[in-house]
């Protein structure tokens, strides 16, 4: 990689604080659920349905946690020097400009709003770096001049 390397990480602290909240939530309620199932109760019934409900909760909480954490990897770094544009430590040569373009997001699916930039790469892969992640204003405009030449 090139010494004049524009680096771009994805704003992730929103996934972090979920993260951290989602594991540290599944453990309170796994405790909890471990608490609850040794509480003497006249009810048999409570005895079995707190702890239940705490685990089924706890498995809420587990799966929020698993997403949050495979969303850690979607977004990989990206750095653009004069010749490359790296991807998650894979360098491909700049794109054309037929193969960047910056799309306002119809509302279409899970996404909603905001634009994101696209770019296809020389083996036919489409990324896409959405605008509440990474700073799309400044990839364009560092690719534009680079595409121009």
């Amino acid at each position: 990689m090139e010494t004049d390397a524009q680096l771009f990480s994805p704003e992730m602290k929103d996934v972090y604080t979920m993260l951290a909240i989602c594991g540290v939530l599944f453990m309170l309620l796994i405790f909890t659920a471990l608490r609850l199932s040794k509480i003497e109760h006249p009810d048999p019934r409570r005895k079995v349905l707190l702890p239940m409900l705490a685990y089924f909760l706890a498995l809420l909480a587990l799966m929020g946690f698993l997403g949050n954490f495979w969303s850690t990897f979607k977004y990989p770094n990206v750095a653009i020097t004069r010749t490359n544009l790296t991807i998650g430590g894979e360098a491909y040569p700049i794109p054309r400009p037929h193969e960047v373009r910056l799309d306002a997001g119809g509302g279409t699916g899970s996404f909603s709003g905001g634009r994101v930039l696209l770019v296809q790469t020389k083996d036919r892969r489409t990324w896409a770096f959405p605008e509440d992640r990474y700073a799309i204003n400044d990839m364009l405009r560092i690719l534009r001049p680079v595409q121009s030449e």
